[in-house]
């Protein structure tokens, strides 16, 4: 990789907000550790603060691909409206083959799945809702 590759890379984690990369290939590896620092945006005196809205449900933890149906058993790991406790497991992420559960975050119904089985994901994207 030239660094102009690695410095675009670099970019489009920031953008992305991913904080971790590595890659590796045969004699090549590459490891990134991205700090944003972001500065505060004044407000103006007039202006009231922007209400955020706080995703509150299941987000991927990684990048790989999201299985709703496991991968070695062909079954249904949960299912919308389903109650769930903090911690079961309610997804699978593949990365290559290993598999990593993916875990409620906390004891709630399971809303609609908000990716596809078979979706590429990256960390933190949303998966399920939680209610």
């Amino acid at each position: 990789m030239t660094v102009e590759e690695i410095e675009r890379l670099t970019a489009w984690c920031a953008s992305a907000g991913i904080g971790e990369i590595e890659l590796a290939e045969a004699g090549f590896s590459l490891r990134l550790l991205v700090q944003s620092v972001v500065a505060p945006t004044p407000v103006a005196a007039t202006e009231a603060p922007k209400a955020e809205t706080v995703f509150k449900g299941v987000r991927a933890p990684g990048v790989g691909v999201f299985r709703l149906d496991h991968p070695t058993t062909g079954r249904s790991v949960a299912a919308p409206g389903q109650m769930v406790r903090k911690g079961e497991t309610v997804g699978v992420l593949q990365v290559g083959p290993c598999l990593k559960a993916v875990l409620a975050p906390a004891d709630g119904v399971l809303g609609a799945a908000l990716a596809e089985d078979g979706a590429v994901v990256g960390y933190g994207t949303p998966l399920y809702e939680l209610v």
